[in-house]
């Protein structure tokens, strides 16, 4: 993944850079980038599991993660509306 990121985004990615437990946990390993991330820390002040249970899904941080990572909006996406159709139930 640190070979692939670093030829997609421009940038020297190292393993340990990216070995990470998630957004949610209060764990120490995390991806650089996590610690200053507005999105992460949005998810935390809200306790949701990810974007796709947000009440205010599709905010503008997260659109402007989208225009970077489209693949990251398909599975947000479908995420979404898998979480819809259990929340109907």
């Amino acid at each position: 993944m640190a070979e692939l990121w670093t030829k997609q985004y421009g940038h020297t990615f190292k393993m340990e850079d990216i070995n990470c437990d998630g957004c949610l946990p209060k764990g120490t390993r995390v991806f650089n980038y996590c610690n200053i991330c507005e999105i992460r820390k949005c998810g935390r002040e809200r306790n949701v599991r990810n974007c796709a249970y947000c009440d205010d899904y599709k905010c503008e941080k997260l659109s402007k993660l989208h225009e970077q990572a489209p693949k990251a909006k398909e599975t947000l996406d479908t995420l979404r509306i898998n979480v819809s159709k259990s929340t109907k139930r």
